[in-house]
């Protein structure tokens, strides 16, 4: 069952199955913004699966503490 699922990924992880996948989709992001310079942050944010780009900006400051501007700036 879902419910079963969710514990038993939990207690295996650390983390709720979607907090895992939000994770992988922002450290995927992080890459890309580093590799694709040109691309915009909206067209990077939809690549990783984000439909709304300021709760993308949102989460990956959360998740990195900069911004995705930022994090595309440092070296």
């Amino acid at each position: 069952s879902q419910s079963n699922f969710r514990r038993v990924f939990a207690e295996m992880t650390g983390i709720s199955p979607i907090r895992y996948l939000l994770n992988l989709r922002l450290r995927k992001a992080a890459k890309l913004l580093q590799e694709n310079r040109s691309d915009s942050i909206q067209k990077i944010a939809f690549l990783v699966g984000f439909q709304d780009s300021n709760y993308f900006s949102h989460q990956f400051r959360n998740f990195f503490g900069l911004s995705p501007l930022q994090y595309r700036k440092k070296p």
